[in-house]
């Protein structure tokens, strides 16, 4: 007996692929965030190949200034926008697909346009208090301030404010359908979820300006991506936000210990 083709589309063992193949409408702002990884990873493979010249020609000299490169990279506004857009973006894809869903079709991507402006707005905002301390860390000792600021974040996670904050991510906001009340909509839903991701992650976006323009970042953008994704789509985050705390954690021993060994011959 032949199963009709219709029936094996609607099959429960297909229905991971047809929701993947399904017309998303968030995937300009998925593509957007794909764009920016793109932009800084080629930014770190030229400065990484900068960095590399520089030092064969102060060996050469025998004469180099020294400079803290994390403290140019996270002082960047640029760069931090960047990877504002890179990590942060792909967290608001439920939201987004909310204000998609809930809006009329003419004007679905302009509500979307509106909710993303003010929801990177937030993050764009904490990276501007962010940049002003920005040459005090990066005068501490190699490796301290990152360890530091690995510990807060671990600390950060187990605390009820993450849990509170985590949970009114999760949160949705009825959406006008037209006029001036769909656009101040737009706007509240936006500042709403910027605020309680800012409230959810704001310790981890800490340690990636911490190791911005350090080797490896790009290892840090993605574990820390990693990490705010798990929590935004876990259906019960409690688990990977403990999870997370005890891989932060252990990450900042790791960063710390090497020095502390070494120290002691």
């Amino acid at each position: 007996m032949t199963v009709p083709r219709a029936a094996r589309e609607r099959s429960p063992r297909t229905a991971p692929v047809r929701r993947f193949l399904r017309p998303r409408v968030s995937l300009a702002f998925e593509l957007v965030a794909v764009a920016a990884w793109i932009a800084l990873i080629a930014s770190a493979v030229t400065g990484d190949s900068y960095d590399a010249a520089r030092a064969g020609a102060a060996h050469h000299h025998m004469s180099a200034p020294h400079e803290v490169h994390g403290a140019s990279a996270s002082a960047d506004p640029v760069m931090w926008a960047l990877m504002s857009v890179a990590m942060m973006l792909p967290a608001a894809v439920p939201a987004l697909a909310h204000v998609g869903t809930n809006s009329l079709r003419r004007r679905r991507q302009r509500a979307m346009a509106t909710f993303a402006a003010v929801y990177l707005a937030v993050w764009i905002g904490y990276g501007a208090l962010l940049l002003a301390p920005a040459p005090l860390w990066a005068r501490l000792p190699d490796d301290v301030a990152l360890a530091c600021a690995l510990a807060l974040a671990a600390a950060w996670q187990l605390t009820v404010h993450k849990r509170r904050a985590l949970r009114d991510c999760h949160r949705s906001s009825p959406l006008p359908p037209s006029g001036p009340r769909a656009v101040a909509g737009a706007c509240r839903f936006g500042l709403r979820q910027g605020w309680a991701c800012l409230r959810s992650c704001w310790a981890l976006m800490l340690v990636m300006a911490v190791a911005s323009g350090r080797s490896g970042m790009l290892v840090w953008m993605a574990v820390l991506t990693g990490i705010v994704l798990t929590e935004r789509l876990a259906r019960r985050p409690r688990r990977p936000t403990r999870l997370a705390a005890a891989a932060l954690a252990g990450a900042a021993l790791a960063v710390v210990l090497p020095d502390a060994a070494w120290r002691w011959y």
